[in-house]
């Protein structure tokens, strides 16, 4: 018997390894669209399995209008304001509550995704619901291999792997393919960190500036920038008279400036124009925090408090400890060797683009997917070394789907 145990534990672990042996060999774009394909396959899975309950658990808010089919289903929640920006555009009068404060309305979401949408619905045809998902879908599909890129350049192909499969086959994959502008915000977010890696500041201004009209969070992209490019110019005084790889010409310097000045005007652009086609100054922020009267009342925004605030409110002082923990927990392990092998600029990033939502998101449903740009963290060789770590990941992703899937989806909003 104990050989016969034996015999089939090592008959498991070779199977793995080959398994593993063979995602390796594909070439990286094969391996890539095999795992993104599975990933998919799953999701419409939950997603179809979810869909006949929505007579009895969607809540009346999550589908507008009478058509309850299941593309209607993928273009729900904000997914109806995105068809409301596509179809009508945004309106130029804000909605009031019955305190005549602003209510829930199309200006917290951003242009550039159903803008897209628009441009295909009109070039072909095809309805809202059917190129809302389509467009995901090719986006979360770009964001897959660029993802994979950006780890793989630092950590290896295997670290790679894993990082996209946590990525398209996670808890939040699901969102990869329903009309939400998550995957047009990762695919130009992942690219704008490898070209940056690679230089190319044209590029790099491109995708921030796009990605800065897609969704919120696109800031952290010429944070990073300034922090990289500070770190260069200092060692470059160090290095000066010598020839270095650390090297910074003054030409690159105002490509730098350039780039950076673009996408931070192009990043604190929405609010004016939003003030502008309203008439109202703060139409933006207000719109946004219509949105956090449900969790903690209405009250006044300060960068930097909302975490606490909501903490206190539902946890009191030990949710405020808990957030403490998170704000020095998250850093330290940022910095430990195993994170910084997946190289400056994704570790630069993750900081920047954690604090982006901390200082101005306040935790509700909506967090978990805040936080998928944080993906290429997946790719740690801390995480994806060890077995034992892999597969509880493994275990979280097939399990945590369905049970976000019916929590974030179904019930929502997410």
């Amino acid at each position: 018997m104990t050989r016969l145990d034996g015999t089939l534990t090592e008959s498991i672990a070779s199977g793995r390894r080959r398994l593993l042996d063979l995602a390796t060999s594909l070439p990286a774009w094969a391996a890539v669209l095999l795992v993104w394909t599975g990933g998919r396959i799953v999701s419409t899975f939950w997603l179809a399995l979810a869909f006949p309950l929505i007579g009895r658990a969607l809540p009346e808010n999550a589908i507008w209008g009478n058509d309850h089919g299941f593309l209607n289903f993928l273009t729900a929640w904000d997914g109806q304001y995105y068809e409301q920006i596509s179809v009508h555009g945004y309106p130029t009068t804000l909605p009031l509550d019955a305190g005549g404060h602003v209510a829930q309305n199309a200006w917290a979401f951003l242009p550039a995704f159903p803008f897209t949408i628009r441009m295909l619905t009109a070039s072909t045809g095809v309805p809202f619901d059917v190129g809302a998902p389509a467009i995901a879908l090719l986006a979360g599909l770009l964001a897959t291999y660029l993802l994979h890129r950006l780890v793989r350049d630092r950590a290896g192909n295997a670290a790679a792997l894993w990082a996209v499969f946590f990525f398209t086959c996670g808890p939040l994959s699901f969102l990869l393919q329903v009309g939400y502008a998550e995957s047009m915000f990762l695919a130009l977010t992942f690219g704008a960190l490898l070209a940056l890696e690679r230089r190319r500041y044209g590029l790099l201004t491109l995708l921030g500036v796009v990605a800065a009209f897609t969704r919120p969070g696109a800031l952290a992209i010429p944070l990073v920038l300034g922090v990289i490019a500070l770190v260069r110019w200092i060692r470059a005084r160090r290095t000066e008279g010598v020839r270095s790889l650390d090297a910074f010409p003054v030409a690159e310097r105002v490509r730098v400036v350039a780039a950076g000045v673009t996408m931070v005007v192009a990043g604190f652009a929405w609010p004016l124009i939003a003030a502008h086609a309203t008439g109202t100054p703060n139409a933006y922020l207000e719109t946004e925090m219509s949105w956090w009267v449900n969790f903690i009342g209405r009250v006044d925004f300060m960068p930097l408090t909302p975490w606490f605030l909501i903490a206190a409110r539902w946890l009191g002082v030990g949710g405020v400890l808990i957030v403490v923990f998170l704000l020095v927990s998250y850093p330290v392990w940022l910095l430990r060797r195993s994170t910084r092998k997946l190289g400056f600029t994704t570790v630069v990033f993750s900081a920047a683009y954690a604090l982006y939502v901390f200082a101005v998101s306040l935790p509700m449903a909506s967090t978990p997917r805040l936080l998928m740009p944080l993906a290429p963290l997946f790719g740690s060789p801390e995480l994806v070394a060890k077995p034992w770590m892999r597969w509880t990941l493994v275990v979280c992703a097939i399990l945590g789907q369905p049970v976000l899937v019916a929590v974030l989806w179904l019930l929502g909003p997410p």
